[in-house]
């Protein structure tokens, strides 16, 4: 039954066809909208209250996506359909209508649900949020490059991880994981003890050499023209050493190299060396454990191939400063990634296919992961749809 929005009243009846224009994908065009008349005269439409149809809302949307500039998503559609049709405040709105019609990343996998290969991969990404700063943690399946559970916190702390271990032990019973990676950070630790204690953990060779790239300046020693060169040569030497460690082929080549860079270190006292070698001696063992587990990888530099494409993203922001914007966001790219074709990926298996296709999900050949939601799904993102 169709009410009054004036009167409310219940009594109404058809009173014609009125013409409406929408922009849609193909270009503007002129719709039909049913006229209707209530017993107190006033006379509205239903349907087409908004000017831009779905398609054209995602089109956008996705534009915005691939450039992350609403100056240059506007030229582009302004380009393509030779007329001013937009405005960087009606991308904004697109971007949250669309955000909030999206499914979460649990509705997902309820829905596709995607095979996990029991390898769980955590990290911690920092990003501004008003006067201070927070951080997303993250977990993802390391060999289907699928992102299965992400939270926003305040800290890097044990309670944001139990909230991140509890989201995938939702998803993953315990009995099928079979092992953990990280950078060993004091609040992962003391969460995978509470709740994951016998299952095998990997310390990221990756993150422990980016943390030594950090303390000693290997970049720097490549490119500065001030610095001399034996203290460039020295700096490649010790990142060599340092490398080698992580990169043995065997649990007694580890050991010695290790040896190796402590006594290279002890003949060159330098604060940074040791600072970076203490950091390495701490928790060494596990960065072996992948030695006798098959099937484990060494490292899980997929963290870092993640951050460096949400990173930037979500620094474009300019530090948000209210918390739905923050999921929203979240949502829009992490869905983004998930349905994103790998088309560069080394490994040819994986390359051409999105994460979720990784996970052995079927999908039809899509251009714009947002129709594909949107078809399969049967979304709408305003309240009557053209």
């Amino acid at each position: 039954m169709v009410s009054c929005p004036i009167c409310t009243s219940g009594e109404t009846k058809k009173n014609g066809m009125i013409k409406r224009m929408v922009m849609s994908k193909s270009g503007k065009k002129m719709r039909s909208v049913q006229s209707y008349k209530c017993r107190n005269g006033h006379t509205f439409k239903v349907g087409l209250d908004f000017p831009f149809s779905d398609s054209f809302i995602e089109h956008v949307v996705f534009i915005y996506l691939r450039c992350m500039s609403l100056n240059v998503t506007v030229d582009i559609v302004r380009e393509t359909y030779e007329q001013d049709v937009l405005s960087k405040s009606q991308v904004l709105e697109f971007v949250e209508q669309v955000a909030d019609a999206l499914p979460s990343l649990a509705e997902i996998d309820q829905l596709y649900s995607p095979h996990r290969s029991g390898y769980l991969a955590f990290d911690g990404v920092w990003f501004s949020y008003g006067s201070g700063q927070i951080v997303l943690l993250v977990c993802f399946d390391p060999v289907s490059f699928d992102v299965i559970s992400a939270v926003w916190n305040d800290d890097e702390n044990q309670a944001g991880y139990n909230r991140v271990i509890n989201q995938v032990l939702n998803k993953l019973p315990k009995d099928r994981i079979k092992a953990v990676y990280g950078d060993g950070d004091n609040g992962l630790m003391l969460s995978l003890k509470y709740h994951l204690p016998r299952v095998p953990f990997q310390l990221c060779a990756v993150h422990r050499i980016l943390r030594m790239e950090q303390i000693v300046p290997v970049a720097r020693a490549g490119r500065s023209r001030k610095m001399d060169e034996k203290t460039k040569a020295e700096i490649k030497e010790f990142a060599g050493l340092f490398k080698a460690t992580l990169i043995a082929v065997s649990k007694e080549e580890a050991v010695k190299a290790l040896g190796d860079l402590l006594i290279w270190t002890q003949s060159r006292p330098n604060e940074r060396y040791v600072r970076a070698v203490n950091q390495l001696k701490y928790n060494f063992l596990q960065t072996l454990t992948h030695f006798d587990y098959p099937g484990m990888m060494r490292d899980n530099n997929l963290i870092e191939c993640f951050n460096g494409c949400l990173k930037p993203r979500l620094t474009l922001m300019k530090g948000f400063k209210r918390g739905d914007n923050l999921d929203r966001y979240l949502k829009l790219f992490l869905l983004d990634f998930r349905f994103h074709s790998l088309k560069e990926s080394r490994f040819a298996y994986r390359r051409d296919k999105s994460p979720i296709e990784l996970g052995g999900v079927p999908l039809p050949q899509y251009f714009n992961f947002l129709t594909l939601l949107r078809d399969q799904l049967h979304l709408s993102y305003q309240s009557k749809s053209p």
